[in-house]
């Protein structure tokens, strides 16, 4: 039973000689996709007459046509290459940020924030300083999600009323959190076993969602629109979930970077 619209999880759209940001994480690159790619995936939607929800929409109530795109980290090119590209397709988008790097290198400042907003699109947070939530004592949770909505809101002067988890670390207690500190919509890599939907106009909202990767072809990317994934593809992430959680957040991030460096 599907109980919640496809939600793409995007990072950066990169261009020819884009700057990368000097913050990013190691592995950033394997989500970034090329302006070539993501217009070929807007075109794809598009033609097979899917429509770019937000979270204005109840989100109880949606067709199979009915979709979110979203935008982690707040890199400075998701104003100046996929924010054109949105609108040249007639799409909304929600974006992301992190709190801490909001005008920094690489990193869209207030003017950009403030353009994708003019342009109807959804701001939302992305922690403050974009720490794995679930390494951190209850305290420093609190402080992560309050202070990036804080932050926001005293500058952009509206409600942010949305959250993406950072780091694809999450579990039921960061969600409780996240809806004290006043985020309706709850944006994840995985939801939590136990998280149900809440009624319409009512309480916290948890949405999954599905990363679109660099080395995706227009076909994977398709399937991802129909709910599949290739069988080898969903082994490989059964196991690394599993890994996850037995190993925790600080050992399985480490071993990760690590791996990474090495190739």
């Amino acid at each position: 039973m599907i109980t919640q619209p496809i939600v793409l999880m995007y990072h950066g759209i990169v261009a020819p000689q884009t700057p990368m940001p000097r913050e990013r994480e190691t592995g950033a690159d394997l989500y970034d996709v090329t302006v070539e790619n993501f217009h070929a995936q807007l075109g794809w939607l598009k033609e097979h007459l899917y429509r770019a929800i937000t979270v204005r929409k109840n989100l109880n109530v949606f067709s199979t046509k009915e979709i979110l795109l979203t935008f982690d980290d707040g890199e400075m090119n998701n104003c100046t290459v996929a924010l054109p590209l949105l609108k040249e397709f007639g799409f909304t988008g929600h974006f992301f940020l992190i709190a801490k790097r909001i005008g920094k290198d690489g990193y869209m400042g207030w003017e950009q924030i403030r353009q994708l907003n003019a342009e109807g699109m959804i701001i939302g947070s992305h922690g403050f300083s974009h720490e794995i939530l679930t390494n951190l004592l209850d305290t420093q949770i609190q402080e992560e999600l309050s202070a990036s909505k804080k932050h926001l809101e005293r500058n952009l002067g509206f409600p942010v009323e949305s959250i993406s988890i950072p780091r694809g670390f999450c579990d039921e207690k960061i969600i409780r959190m996240a809806g004290e500190a006043g985020y309706r919509y709850i944006f994840v890599s995985e939801k939590p076993a136990g998280v149900v939907p809440a009624p319409a106009g009512a309480g916290t909202n948890c949405f999954s969602r599905v990363a679109v990767k660099s080395n995706w072809t227009i076909d994977r990317f398709a399937q991802a629109l129909d709910g599949k994934a290739p069988f080898k593809e969903k082994i490989i992430v059964s196991c690394k979930n599993g890994v996850k959680k037995l190993l925790g957040g600080s050992v399985y991030d480490w071993i990760r970077r690590m791996i990474l460096k090495i190739k």
